[in-house]
């Protein structure tokens, strides 16, 4: 556990670190245009570290404090601050379960939490910041129909991975996925739940997740649901 006292842009904030992990005495973070096409397809704000070496994920809080108090008091600053329920924290735990299903996922340096009732950002995630890695819709549209394709057969394998160890992604798009510079898929949104116990109930779970819209078209969906059924069976 560490307390680290972090600038933002031009605002300080104090974090209570928790698994921190070759992490710097003194982290500088400030957005960049990287972190501000991350936030077009995400509620979370991100910022990068001044050595270009961790990327920090800040979920602000759900409720104003003055709108609405009694949600604020007991969601925000109560069960998420006290009793650490933090966005943070869960998603920590779940990119610890896609790393042990055998799935890239960057370099976790901790997460954080911030006990401050005035800052409203109280979760923060510090992870390894891939500088030459491409979000996972800007690569897919630049793809021919046939490279669109054979990406999806990869991330349809990587779906399946994560279900035969017991899980289905929460969110399931193409920009919770970073791609490098050598086609490698990087998972950086990892919510996750059980896969139904149940046999028959496990393929609907995970076809369930498939959407037209994050998949950028049914053509691509069906494709998905296709490529999954095939390999799931």
């Amino acid at each position: 556990m560490k307390l680290l006292d972090i600038p933002f842009n031009d605002a300080r904030r104090r974090y209570l670190v928790f698994h921190p992990w070759h992490l710097p005495d003194r982290l500088c973070l400030a957005s960049t245009t990287t972190t501000e096409e991350f936030e077009r397809h995400a509620s979370s704000r991100f910022y990068v570290s001044d050595d270009q070496t961790v990327l920090a994920k800040v979920v602000p809080d759900k409720f104003s404090k003055r709108q609405h108090p009694l949600q604020w008091f007991t969601r925000d600053y109560l069960e998420k601050r006290w009793l650490l329920q933090t966005d943070a924290r869960k998603e920590f735990l779940s990119l610890r379960i896609l790393r042990n299903a055998g799935l890239r996922t960057p370099t976790c340096h901790g997460w954080g939490l911030s006990l401050n009732p005035g800052n409203r950002n109280a979760s923060l995630l510090l992870m390894e910041y891939l500088p030459k890695a491409q979000p996972g819709g800007e690569y897919f549209e630049a793809l021919d129909e046939a490279g669109k394709h054979r990406f999806l057969e990869r991330f349809a394998g990587e779906v399946i991975q994560l279900a035969q160890a017991g899980f289905v992604h929460r969110d399931l798009h193409y920009n919770n996925l970073l791609v490098t510079s050598s086609d490698e898929i990087v998972w950086i949104d990892a919510h996750v739940r059980p896969l139904p116990r149940k046999k028959s109930d496990q393929l609907p779970a995970i076809v369930k997740t498939l959407t037209a819209n994050k998949l950028r078209g049914e053509t691509y969906r069906q494709s998905t649901e296709m490529l999954i059924a095939k390999k799931w069976n």
